[in-house]
């Protein structure tokens, strides 16, 4: 009998050899007519005004980080709101907790907005 390990190698290996098969049988059976159209953007029947290919702001890099931060802030807030009242019964340690984790994210918020990041222009 294999051990727990062995079965992984064995299961990647086979795993491997099957996508190579699909991948060899889609080139060899499939049809292969390149055409200048075919290699063109095109989307919902318009031909494209724009390149594909724009360089955007740093400013919205930051801004989409920022959204993350705080997105992540929510998603970490709310079982302790909705959990409250058991949580209730350990004490104040929990809500100097999150006191100190609100209060580290919006020290983050006003260096961001002190530096700019979150202007449009």
């Amino acid at each position: 009998m294999m051990s727990g390990f062995e079965t992984i190698v064995m299961y990647l290996g086979m795993s491997f050899l099957v996508i190579v098969a699909m991948l060899g049988a889609s080139s060899l059976l499939g049809p292969y007519r390149p055409a200048p159209g075919k290699a063109t953007t095109f989307e919902c029947g318009v031909p494209l005004l724009d390149p594909g290919h724009k360089r955007y702001s740093v400013k919205y890099y930051l801004v989409a980080v920022l959204f993350l931060v705080f997105d992540l802030e929510t998603i970490l807030i709310y079982p302790l709101a909705v959990q409250y009242r058991p949580l209730a019964s350990l004490g104040w340690g929990i809500f100097f907790e999150v006191f100190v984790f609100v209060f580290v994210l919006l020290v983050g918020l006003l260096y961001a907005i002190k530096k700019g990041a979150v202007d449009w222009r």
